[in-house]
């Protein structure tokens, strides 16, 4: 067990002089399972490449005596079977082990010395009992052995993912950075990895996924506004106590204003009074010091009380100071649908059939979508979820596609449409650049972005400024493909209560089980067969089917 120190530091971003942390001290212990929760752009991903010494403070120190390992590992190596790529990205051991195998029958005293210092290594970093403690890892991850033994470049994302985690963790003192370790995993996926992180220790979680927080983290790192918190327990028991400590600070500042409005209140009154008094006791202006000096009196009495209520503002403005706002999002539709004949569906995929390089997604697929329903699309890692919405949009040719005349589409991607460039000089419409700025604002995206690149953005503020832009296009369709990646808990809230609030078309793809449950009016299963329904209420209507 060690510790990590941050003493008094101080990071900001050149050249946009943008201040992210200021005077932070922390003392965090590498046992702990941390979650590292905060709205988007305030900083998380900064704070990890700070700990991992990507970036270093502007000011202050950052002292640690582990290893700081940082997930998503991008890695390069020549070697193609499973077990060979784990060994080499835990710590070169493939790589030694070739060396010591290459030995020469008849080596010369170089030769000897130089694997003999490598067979010395190999034993002291644990490379002998290397291939069980893999085993293990593999066994709590939920794993079958038998992928040690199959090529890497073939397994599914997911099982990369987790290969690449369990890895990290067997790197020798290590402490290890997990920047949203859930997203594009889909259900099963998540579970296992929360399943996997309750049995280790060591590590510092970014997500805001409060269900995975709760399962996995004993203590939780907060960035605020104004400060960073940290708090023993997961994030429900956080929660809790932030929203009594914000409670209780609503409390203090109502009770202030009172105070405050007498406090002016009798600053008036005894400024009035010094005023009135010298006029009545010095009608005629002379130089009397008696008079001047009881008025005198008087208004230094006025000033303090008037000095007593600015203390109190002053005082009133440190309250609160964390407190944060969700304004309610707003859903711009082309249409109300009025008029139109709702038992036709705005858009079919009659007797679909599609697939990659000779591979099939679909078959003989059929899908009805009528206006206001809200369809939920589920299935596992690459059953072809994002396909279905890039046909539905058009952007992949199929007869299958029949929609009604000039239907409007707006689609929010896994990847940010924009990428560089500023917003402004993506929206010519001035309609939708209002509609777009009021929507960022609402997103708690400050006014100074918008005179910064989209390369300066964090990945969750790209995505939140791309939401904008799809909530601003008036549609008549809304496809969100897994809208909650990268994104805050405040911004699940404001989505989900946007959508029950509007009443959209909407077609979704999200593998967040409480989001798609309370927002969806039907289901699309293609783990089911493709095409094949069920319904998250007995009222739902399955109008979705396969034959």
């Amino acid at each position: 067990m060690s510790k990590i120190l941050v003493n008094e530091m101080s990071f900001y971003y050149e050249p946009y002089y943008n201040p992210v942390f200021e005077r932070v001290n922390l003392i965090l212990d590498t046992d702990w399972r941390l979650g590292l929760t905060g709205r988007n752009g305030r900083g998380k991903t900064t704070f990890l490449k700070l700990l991992e010494g990507e970036l270093e403070p502007t000011q202050g120190k950052l002292i640690k005596s582990v290893s700081m390992e940082y997930y998503p590992y991008h890695f390069e190596t020549a070697y193609e079977k499973t077990g060979d790529v784990l060994k080499e990205i835990i710590g070169g051991f493939k790589t030694m082990g070739d060396v010591m195998e290459a030995f020469p029958e008849h080596p010369d005293k170089e030769e000897i010395e130089r694997c003999a210092a490598v067979q010395e290594k190999y034993r002291e970093e644990g490379g002998y009992e290397l291939e069980a403690r893999i085993c293990r890892e593999l066994y709590r991850m939920g794993l079958p052995e038998e992928l040690l033994d199959r090529d890497f470049r073939v397994l599914s994302g997911g099982e990369k993912s987790k290969l690449l985690m369990l890895a990290l963790f067997l790197r020798p003192n290590a402490f290890v950075l997990l920047d949203e370790p859930t997203n594009h995993l889909d259900i099963r996926g998540k579970q296992a990895i929360a399943h996997y992180l309750k049995q280790k220790k060591g590590f510092l979680a970014v997500s805001h996924d409060r269900q995975f927080l709760d399962e996995t983290a004993d203590h939780i790192l907060a960035i605020n506004k104004t400060d960073i918190t940290l708090e023993k327990g997961n994030y429900s028991s956080w929660k809790e106590n932030t929203e009594k400590k914000e409670a209780f600070e609503r409390r203090t500042k109502i009770r202030l204003e009172k105070e405050i409005k007498v406090l002016e209140k009798g600053a008036v009154v005894r400024r009035n009074w010094a005023a009135a008094a010298e006029k009545e006791k010095n009608p005629y202006p002379t130089n009397n010091r008696g008079n001047t000096s009881r008025a005198a009196k008087f208004m230094r009495q006025a000033k303090n009380a008037e000095q007593e209520a600015r203390e109190a503002i002053a005082e009133k403005k440190e309250l609160l100071k964390n407190y944060e706002t969700v304004p309610p999002l707003y859903l711009y539709k082309d249409t109300d649908g009025s008029g139109t004949d709702k038992d036709l569906p705005v858009l079919q995929l009659e007797k679909l059939t599609f697939g990659y390089d000779g591979v099939p997604l679909f078959h003989h697929f059929s899908m009805e979508i009528f206006r206001g329903e809200r369809i939920w699309i589920r299935g596992s890692n690459g059953c072809g979820k994002s396909t279905l919405l890039r046909l539905i949009k058009g952007e992949l040719e199929t007869k299958a596609r029949k929609a009604a005349e000039e239907i409007a589409i707006s689609c929010f991607y896994q990847e940010p449409l924009w990428q560089e460039g500023s917003p402004r000089e993506w929206i010519r419409d001035d309609g939708q650049w209002e509609r777009f700025l009021s929507l960022c604002s609402r997103l708690d995206i400050p006014d100074e972005m918008q005179k910064r690149p989209l390369q300066t953005y964090s990945s969750g503020e790209k995505r939140k400024v791309d939401v904008a832009r799809a909530l601003s296009e008036e549609s008549d369709i809304l496809l969100l493909d897994e809208p909650l990646n990268f994104m805050d808990i405040y911004f699940r809230e404001q989505l989900e209560r946007a959508i029950l609030a509007s009443g959209p078309t909407l077609v979704f793809v999200e593998h967040d089980e409480r989001f798609g449950s309370r927002v969806a009016t039907r289901i699309i299963d293609l783990d089911q067969g493709a095409g094949k329904t069920g319904s998250v209420s007995e009222d739902v209507k399955e109008k979705g089917s396969a034959d």
